[in-house]
């Protein structure tokens, strides 16, 4: 394959690239050696994706190289060797150098990338993220309707180790779902992981940690309880938006929510349920201790004061809600404050805000 020098960086490309590939590729090393966020149009059909992928990995390659040779130098120089290695650190990658976190608006999209990547001569350790609705192979997971029913069984059979592909990612079998051997989109990861009875659920997981890029959707990054559903640190990571044409509507739709009067008093119902077991479960065991994860309950250390006091405030804020005057025609638009006033009204404040979500996550 060709290789050519781009902003000092040796850059191998699948064929000899056009001129406007190769501008598009110093822009984005330029990015990276300054540290910097970039905007890069081109027309379509210019081979956008191939060149975002192959001058992002020449360059962390060429980071590498230089790491191996500052770590050479250390062994030689002893604990002088220190400083040198300190200039090309950076924080958030393995080995001291940044992963990459290349995403797209969809799974379909993230596998076009995949398959531009398997062209080209580059090698790295790859992972895709997905979720359990696209991964998850159990048999009684997969046959639920809802995602939320999908994601509370995985729950309770991971939290119960009665899941045998998710005991499994532990196990001997997991070696079968290694990115070593090829780049796997989520339908090749689907298809290994029940070859193999290993979960590509947890198995990504695992993987990610030791990944050099990882493809994942956009609301991943986007969506705070995505990323921490996920564990994604974005600090030290060279992060790509492909197709970002839609991020700005994205971030929109991140940022709001719909809250029906259904939706509340379900949630109110559920909960109070959730009390109801939570009760009889710790005057059956004449103790505070968490659930056992059986499938009756959550698995989640929750105490009965915590589930009393998020009863509680959904209450409130329902309370709320009902006194919120609406004219005649039945609608009405408020300034952005008036959330804060309304939540603030219900005694949920910014400091108990937190507290409010990782219960309702840990009763969900």
């Amino acid at each position: 394959m060709p290789v050519l020098t781009i902003g000092g960086i040796p850059v191998s490309f699948p064929f000899t690239p056009y001129k406007c590939q190769e501008d598009y590729m110093a822009q984005v090393i330029d990015c990276l050696n300054l540290g910097k966020n970039g905007i890069l149009e081109s027309p379509t059909g210019t081979g956008k994706t191939l060149c975002l992928l192959c001058a992002t990995l020449a360059w962390r390659e060429h980071q590498v190289g230089q790491h191996v040779r500052q770590r050479e130098q250390q062994n030689s120089w002893g604990d002088d060797g220190r400083e040198a290695e300190a200039a090309v650190t950076y924080p958030g990658g393995v080995g001291n150098i940044p992963k990459i976190i290349y995403s797209s608006r969809t799974h379909s999209q993230l596998s076009q990338a995949m398959n531009e990547l398997k062209n080209a001569s580059y090698k790295p350790r790859v992972c895709v993220l997905g979720s359990r609705e696209q991964l998850c192979i159990h048999p009684d997971v997969v046959k639920q309707e809802s995602n939320h029913a999908k994601v509370h069984l995985c729950r309770a059979k991971t939290t119960s180790r009665s899941c045998f592909y998710y005991n499994n990612v532990e196990g001997e079998c997991a070696v079968h779902l290694t990115p070593t051997p090829g780049i796997m989109d989520v339908e090749e990861l689907v298809k290994k992981g029940k070859k193999h009875q290993v979960c590509p659920y947890f198995m990504t997981q695992e993987l990610k940690h030791d990944a050099d890029i990882i493809f994942m959707p956009y609301n991943y990054l986007l969506d705070t309880k995505s990323r921490r559903a996920h564990s994604i640190d974005l600090s030290g990571k060279i992060v790509i938006f492909d197709e970002a044409h839609n991020v700005e509507r994205l971030c929109e739709n991140a940022a709001s929510f719909d809250l029906t009067p259904f939706e509340l008093a379900s949630s109110i119902d559920a909960v109070s349920h959730f009390l109801q077991m939570k009760v009889k479960e710790e005057g059956l065991l004449g103790s505070t201790d968490k659930f056992n994860g059986d499938g009756s309950s959550t698995g989640m250390d929750v105490s009965i004061e915590d589930v009393a006091n998020i009863k509680q405030l959904l209450l409130n804020l329902e309370r709320e809600i009902d006194l919120v005057e609406l004219p005649r025609g039945g609608s009405i638009t408020k300034q952005g404050s008036f959330l804060f006033e309304l939540f603030e009204r219900a005694g949920i404040g910014s400091q108990i805000m937190k507290t409010l979500m990782d219960g309702l996550e840990s009763i969900v």
